[in-house]
């Protein structure tokens, strides 16, 4: 199996991911996809022995389908750059979820730098969610699970796609830039009649920034609600709470 990551003037993260020793033995090749980065990530990855994408910054998901494009098997794997492997047993461990072909994708419990378990696993979020998360600090779309349970979307910092399943959907919508294209794709995949599977029993170290949490005037939050207000009006059913939502 192939990973995917996407970067974007991410040079110590991937530094950190490519010597990662159980993560490069998790995987043949890890491609990176450089989003025109200008710091010294195409030559670090180059050094490390990556297979390097080299495009114009289009977005997340546009370097996601390029990355799934030049990724070689039956599943592939996405990966955030500042994510880090305890075992190299984590990427088959969850491809295994994959053997059932219902299961369109799988992905791990994150653990945070400080060892606690982040909220990844969620019910698509209404409006009032998301205002719940920024402002009161709440989680009411959180899914919580000790053991693999079928959700409705994942967190894309690490997952692993079966490709019949990304073609069938035409990969991720680049019509996103940054941030709800793993919503709409996983909404996308569910449709289609896959699974989603989160399992938490699987741990991948997640060195969290949460950037659309900072300040409202800043690119990434005014980015976080331009995706936002592009999920909704592709899908309005979603802008009610779960409990008023059509069937």
């Amino acid at each position: 199996m192939d990973a995917v990551v996407v970067s974007h003037n991410n040079a110590p993260d991937i530094a950190a991911l490519l010597a990662c020793e159980p993560l490069r033995e998790a995987f043949e090749r890890v491609v990176v996809v450089d989003n025109g980065s200008s710091d010294e990530t195409l030559g670090v990855a180059r050094d490390l022995g990556a297979v390097v994408l080299r495009r114009h910054n289009r977005g997340f998901a546009a370097g996601v389908n390029a990355g799934a494009a030049a990724a070689r098997g039956s599943a592939f794997a996405v990966l955030n750059p500042d994510v880090a492997f305890a075992a190299p047993d984590v990427a088959h461990r969850l491809a295994r979820h994959l053997e059932s072909p219902a299961v369109g994708m799988a992905a791990p419990g994150l653990e945070l730098p400080g060892g606690a378990l982040q909220d990844s696993a969620r019910e698509v979020p209404s409006p009032v969610d998301l205002c719940r998360r920024r402002f009161w600090r709440q989680r009411p779309d959180e899914v919580r699970s000790e053991r693999p349970v079928a959700v409705a979307w994942v967190v894309a910092a690490c997952l692993v796609i079966r490709r019949e399943a990304f073609e069938a959907v035409g990969g991720f919508d680049e019509r996103y830039f940054l941030y709800f294209e793993d919503v709409d794709f996983a909404v996308r995949l569910r449709r289609a009649g896959y699974a989603i599977v989160y399992d938490p029993t699987v741990r991948v170290l997640h060195a969290h920034a949460a950037a659309s949490n900072g300040p409202v005037a800043s690119w990434a939050t005014r980015q976080h609600i331009r995706s936002a207000a592009t999920f909704y009006r592709r899908n309005a059913g979603y802008l009610f709470p779960r409990g008023l939502r059509a069937p």
